[in-house]
């Protein structure tokens, strides 16, 4: 009998076939047009040269029950309509960063890149991953993951708006209209008037454009200010993680000096003892919330044996 695991996003399709002992092979496709999840499940499950009896699916949305409506896809994804169409055993469905939460723990040094040092004091950890949309989750004791839809909150956004008053107001409802790959054409947009998709300003930075540079800058700065308010919240005293092709495509365009400045000043004197001691690293690797799947299926069925 085999896993199917499967990552669905906006425009890609991710899964693999696992075994216990063996190393997942990740395959990636892109999403056919005008078929039903169902159906593709379906074709996924043809590829595999063994029953499937588990399956474990990471989708973006907000989990409600057994359900995910996709936030970047016309698909409702219900577990338990699955389990009974494909008799399966089990079929588990985590929200994306839900999923990636439980990878955290098996990311190896070489796949992390430090901004900024620290030592823990407690075992808590938060994933971000700024994207199409603006996902978090904290993990706890590497067991427990906590999701949320703080990406969707209007909390900061007063603040931010109070602070830099040359950003138009109307163009930013909620945070992640700010930290997010949509939330950096925004903040372009808002101080030139231009329209430019992420990977265009990227580009531009990278030949050192001015007007490029200057909103990456407020994009990373408004970001570490965002970093020192969820510390306050979820205090992840073993590190942050970021996680995203986004941020990857950034990693050589953050000033750390800068980043670090702006992430333990943002608080008042007598929590910044608290966000120096607080890591924050970038993940280099891909492909988390498949990883992380497996890892949740592993604890899953430790705690029924």
């Amino acid at each position: 009998m085999s896993v199917c695991i499967v990552d669905i996003g906006g425009t890609n399709i991710r899964y693999s076939f696992y075994s216990k002992g063996k190393k997942l092979r990740i395959k990636k496709g892109i999403i056919p047009s005008k078929k039903s999840f169902l159906n593709i499940l379906s074709d996924t499950f043809n590829e595999s040269d063994k029953p499937i009896k588990d399956l474990v699916i990471s989708a973006a949305g907000p989990k409600y029950k057994n359900t995910i409506e996709m936030t970047n896809q016309n698909f409702k994804i219900d577990s338990q309509k699955i389990k009974e169409k494909f008799k399966l055993k089990n079929c588990f469905l985590l929200n994306d960063l839900e999923a990636a939460g439980y990878s955290l723990k098996n990311i190896s040094s070489k796949n992390n890149l430090i901004l900024k040092k620290g030592n823990q004091i407690n075992k808590n950890k938060v994933l971000v991953c700024p994207g199409t949309g603006l996902g978090l989750c904290l993990t706890i004791n590497d067991k427990l993951v906590v999701p949320s839809e703080i990406g969707n909150s209007k909390f900061f956004t007063f603040q931010i708006l109070q602070e830099y008053r040359n950003i138009d107001p109307s163009l930013f409802n909620k945070i992640e209209d700010f930290i997010s790959g949509p939330g950096l054409s925004r903040l372009h947009r808002s101080l030139y008037k231009k329209d430019l998709l992420p990977a265009e300003l990227i580009n531009k930075a990278s030949r050192k454009d001015p007007k490029a540079l200057k909103t990456l800058d407020l994009f990373f700065e408004i970001f570490a200010k965002f970093l020192a308010e969820i510390s306050l919240v979820y205090m992840p005293g073993n590190g942050i993680f970021i996680s995203g092709s986004l941020m990857r495509n950034l990693e050589k365009m953050i000033n750390k000096k800068k980043f670090k400045k702006n992430f333990i000043e943002h608080v008042e004197k007598s929590h910044k003892k608290v966000l120096e001691s607080i890591e924050i690293s970038l993940i280099k690797q891909e492909h988390l919330s498949v990883y992380g799947c497996k890892e949740f299926f592993n604890l899953t069925q430790k705690g029924l044996n």
